[in-house]
Parts: C-alpha cells; structure tokens; sequence
C-alpha cells in the first residue's frame, strides 16, 4: 500500500511537470503508473517468499522449517581447510592422522 501511496504521488509529480500535463489529467495518469509499479513490486515479493523462507530455515531462524526436515537428500558437508588432519575412525574411535 505504501509503494502505491508513494508512487502515486511521485509519478502524478513527474507527469505534471515532465509531460506538461495538467494536475487534473496528471492524477489519474499517476495512479495508473503506480498500480503498474505496485503490481510488479507484489508480484516481486511473492515469487521470492520461497527463497526468502529457504534462506531463514538455514539460518536457523524461530518457526522456520528445516531444510534437512523438507529435503531429506541434502545434506551439509563440513569443508575442510588444507591444514585440518583427516579424522580416521579405529575401533577406539574416531582419531586424527
């Protein structure tokens, strides 16, 4: 609602003094224009939730569905750094090389 109020305003100021237009004929041109940014910022927002949503659960963040729970294939795989020792496991346990 707020992109639509701004929008408005703003495109109703840029068809008065861009396109010469008077206010009377600007308003409505504004508004139209502003639907059509407000549409496509709605439509923006809506198809990124999934991402948005995704990116919380590996975050970790409270009432967030993990991906682990929804996607059982995926798993985390710790990335090791050339000097990290191996860890080999023996029948005491795990132990470094």
């Amino acid at each position: 609602m707020t992109v639509l109020l701004i929008g408005w305003v703003v495109l109703a100021s840029v068809e008065h003094r861009a396109e010469q237009a008077p206010w009377p004929r600007a308003v409505p041109a504004g508004l139209l224009w502003a639907c059509v940014v407000a549409g496509v910022w709605w439509f923006a927002e809506w198809t990124q939730a999934p991402v948005r949503t995704a990116r919380r659960a590996r975050r970790g963040a409270p009432g967030a569905v993990s991906g682990a729970d929804t996607e059982p294939w995926r798993t985390r795989t710790r990335i090791r750094t050339r000097g990290t020792p191996r860890r080999r496991h023996t029948a005491d346990g795990p132990s470094a090389r």
